[in-house]
């Protein structure tokens, strides 16, 4: 895994444990990357398992659709 793309998994998953509004956070993590577009981020993200598994998780509370 190369330093940008662990930087936005660990970021990622850690707002994730804090049930933080991930996707409104999404273009603080491009502008910490020094990305002016929020695509040229998306390259950097891995759908870790740990990842898959906080974002399920967080969708379906409850039994269903958050």
């Amino acid at each position: 895994m190369i330093f940008a793309t662990a930087i936005a998994v660990t970021r990622l998953a850690a707002w994730h444990r804090e049930q933080a509004d991930v996707h409104a956070l999404l273009p603080l993590l491009a502008t910490y990357l020094g990305h002016t577009r929020y695509s040229d981020t998306t390259y950097y993200v891995t759908a870790t398992a740990e990842l898959l598994r906080m974002a399920a998780e967080r969708a379906f509370v409850d039994g269903g659709l958050a």
